[in-house]
């Protein structure tokens, strides 16, 4: 699915991972890491993600299609008014509830649980971190190219939380649209840290597809709207989520679209995306955590 609009003499193409759980590009990202497993003859998921993680969601609803069993370790409080946390509980998933500095110990310790009872357990960081991950985003980027030859983009603007999407679309687009830059607009990490992982990640996925490294000017990462950090809002965040719905029909969540929506609008506004210029929008999925916010989004 695609929706074209405009905004400040800007040229927009919205493209969407759309799928039945509204797991978005968690879903793309995460049958990767499944026939991954599937050819190692796992049988059981260890992996994390807080209460709103869409790819915690997705592992734990994967693993119930598949009959294998899951350990969640969250990050976060027990509060199932979250959408995606009470979808987790909701697919049989073990949730074991830590602290983010205690999350690898606690997955290390699952999966030796697993081993323990006679499984074959696969880890999967958090946010689908790793190698199959890049990859699902790598060709993303070929099946968009394919797909749009109508449409060349001067920049590609998405939700950038682990790094994982972004490295898959730079090194997909660089292949293949060199001109083009891919914009992460960070959901959570500050820069410096979101850069050195997308650094390593492209270098990673490069190495395994024999291309040359990306150069360093490839590598953007936005943390100018991620606030307090993951999951935080603000008025001028629910002002872009509602004027965009409005204006366009184009519906984001505030943990992860919206803000890679309210970074574009902002890149637009201050002229980081010049006037002219045809911008990619790609809209990563999540709008399970839109429904926590309802009395902002009313006002």
């Amino acid at each position: 699915m695609k929706m074209d609009f405009s905004y400040a003499d800007v040229s927009i193409r919205a493209v969407f991972d759309a799928s039945y759980d509204a797991g978005g590009s968690k879903r793309r990202k995460f049958s990767y890491f499944l026939k991954d497993a599937i050819e190692q003859n796992a049988n059981a998921i260890v992996t994390a993600g807080a209460a709103n993680s869409n790819h915690a969601k997705v592992a734990a609803l994967a693993c119930a299609e598949q009959g294998w069993e899951c350990t969640i370790v969250v990050h976060d409080n027990e509060d199932y008014s979250k959408g995606n946390l009470l979808l987790m509980k909701m697919s049989g998933a073990r949730l074991v509830f830590t602290t983010l500095e205690q999350v690898g110990p606690v997955m290390d310790a699952e999966m030796q649980r697993f081993r323990t009872e006679g499984k074959h357990p696969y880890y999967v960081y958090g946010g689908g971190h790793g190698l199959p991950g890049y990859l699902a985003y790598y060709d993303a980027a070929h099946e968009f190219v394919q797909a749009n030859r109508d449409f060349q983009p001067d920049f590609i603007v998405h939700a950038s939380g682990t790094g994982g999407t972004q490295a898959g679309l730079i090194v997909g687009f660089n292949q293949l649209l060199p001109h083009s830059q891919v914009l992460g607009v960070s959901v959570a990490r500050q820069r410096a840290r979101g850069e050195q992982v997308l650094r390593e990640s492209c270098d990673s996925l490069s190495q395994y597809l024999g291309f040359e490294v990306v150069g360093d000017d490839k590598i953007e990462f936005a943390d100018d709207w991620i606030g307090d950090g993951y999951g935080s809002t603000s008025p001028e965040l629910f002002a872009t989520i509602k004027y965009f719905a409005r204006k366009h029909g184009l519906i984001t969540d505030p943990t992860y679209t919206g803000k890679a929506l309210h970074g574009l609008k902002q890149m637009i506004d201050n002229g980081r995306i010049a006037p002219g210029s045809k911008v990619l929008f790609w809209h990563t999925g999540g709008l399970i955590n839109l429904f926590e916010h309802t009395q902002e989004l009313i006002k």
